[in-house]
């Protein structure tokens, strides 16, 4: 009898110990209303574009297998192995050309963080941004990213489609719709996002100018000249359109104030729960490793109110780095707060967020790409207009382009790109192998990270080494010349 009147006691403490702490849920609750207040998410609903994306990726069928999650479509070109099968599904899912360009006419992508805050039917299909759940800020992810890779690929096969058929103005129109759409997307909040965003964005630019090469005699000078003056230097990649995320600043202060008690001092117990699924996320086997040196982190750690005040340090030098000219001493001649962090001390703060300073060098490489194919449509332009490519870039000015995109970013003097026009074939080291520029064809290039001028010898995606070629585009040339690796 004892035992039975004791039951329901017990039971209700196994519930009680089950349900995550009620301090916990209402942090979580608080953190999503931060993420979704912020002013790229808290917008009014006829401007908002994923409900648009979302509702019309539904009715797309899956990707043809082999052009799976691996594979990036700005690799798409008819003559590829497998074209028939992705042209043919491309063709299968027409509706979605009109889904992207509709959703890039809305400005602001604005998907709620959150699971819980989209419908069920998006949840279901891996249409949202989880952040997190109840029991921890720990579990992060953006599955959505999955449709926006499978949308791309159609859009990339799409264009070429029609371009093929003959459909000039009805693939261009997708082209400008993509460029938009992704760029959006470079406005979501959180370190992750935006490099992926970014990273798409590049390579639609790139595919666009591989589409101003393979069908630069179906292209009227008149479109050209659109695309360059009216449509892609408003991509604006510049530090005042395109801003830094604060999403991770936000989930970061909220995981610092829970591994640490009411009196300011570090939980060992919380610390090698939350930093070891944070630094094994990618690597399960340390996660024993990990979870040992936490507990002794924790015992050396400084106070929540030190580790805050670092935190802000941090993201307060950062901001002022986003905003400065390329190339400002505080950005070479002075250590960030986050390089200048005690890994001991505030490792806590460390491994709560991401290096920010790697979107920096993303973002330099989108500036190039979004000016230099403003440029390259400029050339194009005077091709199709004189029957004979430029001499120099000071020809397309105003007529052809605008002035304002013929910047290279990695030029220490914010000068222009660099322009070469060779009189005879020029021999070029690309990742997809040895390739040949016919004579008398424009080459634009960027400097590259190294601020060197190598003449277009060696073209790198990333820049780090050699040069940054922007037209001609080398994969164009190196499907035209049968080139592989």
């Amino acid at each position: 009898m004892i035992v039975n009147r004791c039951l329901p006691v017990l039971l209700v403490l196994f519930c009680l110990l089950a349900m995550p702490r009620s301090a916990d849920a209402e942090e979580y609750r608080e953190v999503l209303e931060r993420l979704n207040q912020l002013p790229t998410v808290d917008v009014s609903e006829r401007i908002r574009s994923y409900r648009t994306f979302f509702d019309g990726f539904l009715n797309m069928t899956p990707s043809p297998e082999r052009f799976g999650r691996g594979f990036r479509a700005v690799e798409v070109h008819p003559e590829m192995s497998g074209w028939n099968e992705l042209s043919n599904w491309a063709e299968a899912n027409l509706s979605m050309a009109e889904v992207l360009i509709n959703a890039s006419e809305r400005p602001v992508f604005g998907l709620p963080y959150g699971a819980s805050n989209v419908p069920s039917e998006y949840r279901e299909n891996n249409l949202f941004a989880a952040v997190g759940d109840e029991a921890g800020l720990n579990r992060i992810s953006f599955p959505y990213t999955d449709a926006v890779r499978r949308a791309q690929l159609f859009g990339v096969t799409e264009i070429h489609r029609r371009m093929k058929s003959g459909q000039v103005d009805e693939a261009l129109d997708l082209t400008v719709a993509m460029l938009f759409f992704l760029r959006q997307l470079c406005d979501r909040e959180f370190f992750e996002e935006k490099e992926f965003a970014i990273q798409s964005l590049i390579d639609m630019l790139i595919t666009t100018r591989n589409v101003f090469y393979i069908y630069r005699e179906k292209i009227s000078a008149d479109q050209y000249r659109n695309l360059a003056i009216s449509e892609i230097p408003f991509l604006r990649p510049d530090r005042n359109a395109l801003f830094m995320p604060e999403a991770d600043r936000i989930v970061a202060e909220a995981i610092l104030r829970e591994v640490f008690d009411r009196q300011g001092q570090p939980i060992p117990e919380r610390f090698r729960e939350m930093f070891a699924t944070i630094q094994s996320r990618d690597e399960p086997l340390t996660r024993f490793g990990a979870s040992r040196r936490w507990e002794k982190v924790a015992r050396r750690h400084d106070s929540l109110d030190a580790s805050l005040q670092r935190l802000r340090l941090v993201y307060d030098d950062w901001w002022r780095r986003w905003r400065v000219q390329e190339y400002d001493p505080i950005l070479e001649d002075f250590p960030s707060e986050f390089e200048r962090t005690n890994e001991v001390r505030f490792a806590a703060v460390i491994f709560s967020i991401k290096d920010l300073q790697q979107l920096f060098a993303l973002r330099r490489q989108l500036i190039a790409q979004v000016n230099g194919t403003g440029m390259a449509a400029g050339i194009c332009g005077y091709y199709r207009t004189y029957n004979t490519w430029p001499r120099g870039q000071r020809r397309l000015y105003a007529a052809h382009c605008r002035k304002v995109s013929d910047l290279d970013p990695y030029d220490r003097n914010m000068g222009t790109f660099l322009f070469i026009y060779p009189e005879s074939r020029h021999t070029m080291d690309t990742p997809a192998g040895r390739i040949q520029v016919p004579a008398g064809m424009a080459i634009l290039y960027s400097r590259g990270v190294d601020g060197s001028n190598e003449r277009a010898a060696e073209h790198t995606d990333d820049g780090l080494s050699g040069d940054l070629v922007i037209w001609p585009p080398y994969r164009a040339l190196a499907w035209e010349q049968g080139v592989r690796n």
